[in-house]
């Protein structure tokens, strides 16, 4: 297992932004995920940021783009391109900037929608500095992407399932919609859209303790997973692939949150896929309260289904008396 340090796209140097109500634009168009890279002069600049965009995303167990990219140039750039939910503008300009910048602004043609502007004063320099501004820039539009599928969530949760964690954890969780099947256990609830194929699964558990540590987590999900989640046949159980885990802490709400990604598999079977888990410390309660997604989509893509499931552990949220 590797523990890395997890950078939040709320806290990237050198950004700032610009929001718009966007009350009266049309509706952004294109999937998640996907974004229209336009370059202002030399299109070698814009190929730098396609190159770190397009890096796979990591804890999937097969090769995933972590955005699906085109690019255009400014004379391209028409009135329907405006209309892409992600837009990364990349300008290089000896005249104009003297160091490389991001910026970013909402809702400029459509919404929801994200447009960041990559700002360089050559494309040496841009490529030299993609090392620095490149984890900042996937991190901005991965959480735009997260924002716009919680705010979607915000509309069409399972109530009942998010009252049954509710009433067991004392944690609200915004469940999507078609996640009607469900589990319960000690301190442990799994809920599923059951679908037969790009199954998406959330599950909420808890353990003792008072601080957020790597190789327990581990193990505890190891034992809650084998104890709750059997496979087929008798001898069958979830288990977790821990070679393949990282683990690194963000800021969120003002709380640190210790986000987990791998890969899951199932003993005795040759069922696997990703999952990513949240966990938090209850001071009150003396435990750690963990949100995990976990997917099951053989032979077909993951990187979206994973990313959707896991915008509804952002909502995890202690409820107050």
């Amino acid at each position: 297992m590797k523990i890395v340090g997890v950078l939040s796209a709320l806290a990237v140097i050198a950004i700032c932004s610009c929001s718009g109500d966007g009350l009266l634009l049309p509706k952004s168009g294109g999937r998640p995920y996907e974004v229209l890279v336009v370059s202002v002069g030399s299109g070698r600049g814009a190929a730098s940021v396609d190159s770190v965009l397009s890096l796979d995303v990591p804890g999937l167990p097969q090769s995933e783009p972590m955005f699906d990219v085109s690019l255009t140039d400014s004379a391209h750039f028409n009135q329907t391109a405006k209309l892409a939910r992600s837009i990364v503008v990349v300008n290089v300009n000896p005249h104009l900037f003297t160091t490389t910048r991001i910026r970013y602004e909402k809702n400029v043609w459509a919404r929801p929608q994200i447009v960041a502007y990559v700002n360089a004063a050559s494309d040496s320099s841009l490529l030299a500095d993609m090392p620095r501004i490149g984890t900042q820039l996937a991190n901005l539009l991965v959480r735009a992407e997260m924002n716009a599928a919680i705010s979607q969530l915000g509309g069409s949760a399972n109530v009942k399932a998010s009252g049954i964690v509710a009433e067991m954890f004392g944690y609200g969780i915004k469940i999507p919609s078609d996640m009607k099947s469900y589990k319960a256990g000690r301190n442990f609830v799994w809920l599923s859209d059951d679908a037969p194929s790009g199954m998406q699964s959330i599950c909420v558990y808890s353990y003792p303790g008072n601080r957020l540590d790597a190789l327990r987590a581990l193990a505890v999900r190891d034992s809650v997973m084998k104890a709750n989640i059997p496979g087929e046949r008798r001898g069958m159980y979830m288990q977790t692939a821990a070679s393949t885990v990282v683990c690194g802490f963000t800021e969120e709400k003002g709380r640190t949150v210790m986000v987990s990604r791998g890969l899951w598999e199932m003993h005795g079977d040759a069922m696997g896929g990703p999952f990513v888990a949240h966990s938090v410390v209850d001071t009150a309660g003396n435990r750690v309260v963990v949100a995990e997604a976990f997917v099951y989509a053989p032979e077909t893509k993951k990187r979206n289904l994973l990313r959707q499931a896991e915008a509804a552990l952002y909502t995890l949220k202690k409820i107050k008396h």
